[in-house]
């Protein structure tokens, strides 16, 4: 599944740059599920201690971004992002799903 870098940016460095049903999308994408709201904190977390290789690949992206714009305020980067990076895609990998974290969150 391809995003854009803006639609990837509310799941790499966690604070929301789409819109919530993009974030949904995405991550039940990638742990093949159907989350609901209060379990997305989880899910979250669960990918970041994952850290699959696409994952650390866009993450590295963002943070190069940052370090371009030296700035991580969250308007300079969106800004950023759609001026310089707007057809810029992540493909999506995909993280087992027997994570423990499913466990007792239904």
């Amino acid at each position: 599944m391809k995003v854009t870098l803006k639609q990837a940016f509310s799941i790499l460095d966690g604070r929301l740059s789409t819109k919530m049903e993009d974030v949904y999308k995405m991550l039940n994408y990638i742990f093949d599920e159907n989350f609901m709201t209060h379990q997305l904190p989880s899910a979250m977390k669960a990918l970041k201690e994952e850290n699959p290789k696409w994952f650390k690949d866009a993450v590295s992206v963002v943070d190069e971004i940052k370090a371009i714009e030296d700035t991580d305020d969250f308007e300079q980067l969106m800004k950023a992002i759609d001026f310089g990076y707007k057809s810029f895609e992540i493909e999506l990998g995909k993280v087992d799903s027997k994570i423990d974290f499913l466990a007792g969150l239904v």
